[in-house]
């Protein structure tokens, strides 16, 4: 075979060269996941991550209905104590019939109510229930005696399902 047809090997020169780019190439993608790992881990631990809301409901009333009505509206104080805001998804309790979130808004010197919404409950913040704002609609399966304590299940979309007594009260009171 000529001289001219011989594969001419590669110097060994040429060989280093490239194994150092291709060890270039790959230290960038190592060394960026490595700090954004070191950057979660300090955040994580320095107690930044992983911190839900912390809600508590309280001062739960429920209103006797008058003349043997089967629907009623239950009311909570609820707060959020964590860092998180959250939102009240849902209501149940299983002494009673269905329980919906409804909301009235007034405009005009009229109201209108909007059942199955949800509620905001801000970070470190309070949300008291009114009449007049946003409550429980509850449909009864049987009546109501004053001072009796009605449980319910009160669900938060990242706090999970918190668990609360309303008292029956007059209406009005």
């Amino acid at each position: 075979m000529s001289d001219a047809n011989r594969p001419r090997a590669l110097p060994a020169v040429d060989g280093a060269r490239a194994a150092a780019r291709g060890l270039r190439a790959l230290a960038v993608p190592v060394l960026c996941c490595a700090l954004a790992l070191l950057g979660l881990t300090a955040w994580s631990r320095s107690g930044h991550a992983a911190r839900p809301s912390h809600v508590t409901v309280s001062r739960g009333t429920v209103y006797r209905p008058l003349l043997g009505a089967r629907t009623t509206a239950a009311f909570f104080r609820i707060e959020n104590t964590g860092p998180t805001n959250d939102t009240l998804t849902s209501v149940t309790s299983a002494a009673t019939g269905p329980a919906v979130l409804a909301r009235t808004v007034t405009a005009h010197h009229a109201g209108t109510m909007s059942m199955g919404v949800t509620l905001p409950v801000p970070a470190h913040g309070t949300v008291r229930m009114h009449a007049y704002d946003q409550d429980v609609m509850v449909r009864l399966r049987r009546p109501l005696r004053l001072g009796q304590h009605i449980p319910f299940v009160l669900h938060f979309a990242y706090a999970g399902d918190v668990r609360a007594d309303a008292v029956v009260i007059r209406l009005g009171g």
